[in-house]
């Protein structure tokens, strides 16, 4: 009698804990927002939303993505945005490109790194911590240091030296042909292009991330139908 009774709790306890897990990962459209965070060895792409606590005026934040280690892939649908990830692609659909960046968590300008690459100059005390990165800024859509625009038609500045004469930035319009945007340490005149584009496909590649740092490969924005991928590891393109 007392394991069937101890068999009925468990299966009840285990019920509970199922209807509280699928609860929590509905998510609550109105605060949800995905955050892309340059971390120590990677770039960590979570989905965050807010859900009620203990009493009405608490509540916590439920996190899924990268944030979780045993599976960082989520699908989250709601009325005005769709967001899918699968440990390498981010995929965001939206009635229009700003309703994508206003659910980007707010952080440099909603940017993504291309390359990010952080040390201590005296690791062994963690002493003077330093950032190599240059940046893109999804809602202005600009090529910057992580900070402020990276000027056009001219070679990088001394804080950007950092940067191997073998990284490649290029993107495509409109499906059209491959173009440089960094080639040789240098920045093309590219903003209006970006900004009478309907498309924009962004390719990156830096050999430096084989042995230091990290980046995306990848970024496809579409700004007539409101979607953004983002690519971790993507083939550069031939032409």
């Amino acid at each position: 009698m007392r394991k069937v009774i101890l068999l009925i709790s468990a299966l009840f306890s285990a019920g509970t804990m199922n209807a509280a897990y699928a609860e929590n990962k509905t998510p609550d459209c109105d605060s949800l927002n995905i955050m892309l965070m340059s971390m120590k060895d990677g770039l960590d792409i979570n989905a965050n939303w807010r859900t009620t606590g203990s009493s009405p005026k608490k509540f916590k934040t439920v996190s899924v993505g990268d944030s979780n280690k045993t599976d960082p892939s989520f699908d989250i649908s709601c009325p005005n945005l769709t967001a899918s990830y699968d440990g390498n692609v981010l995929k965001m659909k939206a009635d229009s490109y700003k309703g994508i960046t206003d659910h980007l968590y707010k952080q440099l300008n909603r940017g993504v790194d291309l390359y990010n690459y952080r040390w201590y100059t005296d690791p062994k005390v963690k002493a003077d911590f330093k950032v190599d990165k240059y940046s893109f800024d999804l809602e202005r859509l600009l090529l910057t240091d992580g900070y402020i625009k990276m000027p056009e038609g001219g070679s990088i500045s001394k804080k950007q030296s950092f940067i191997p004469n073998t990284a490649v930035i290029s993107y495509k319009i409109n499906g059209g042909e491959l173009k440089p945007l960094l080639v040789n340490k240098n920045v093309t005149k590219y903003s209006s292009d970006f900004k009478a584009a309907k498309t924009i496909d962004i390719y990156h590649k830096n050999p430096d991330m084989a042995r230091r740092g990290f980046g995306v490969e990848r970024i496809f924005v579409d700004k007539e139908n409101g979607v953004l991928e983002i690519y971790k590891e993507h083939v550069f393109p031939p032409k």
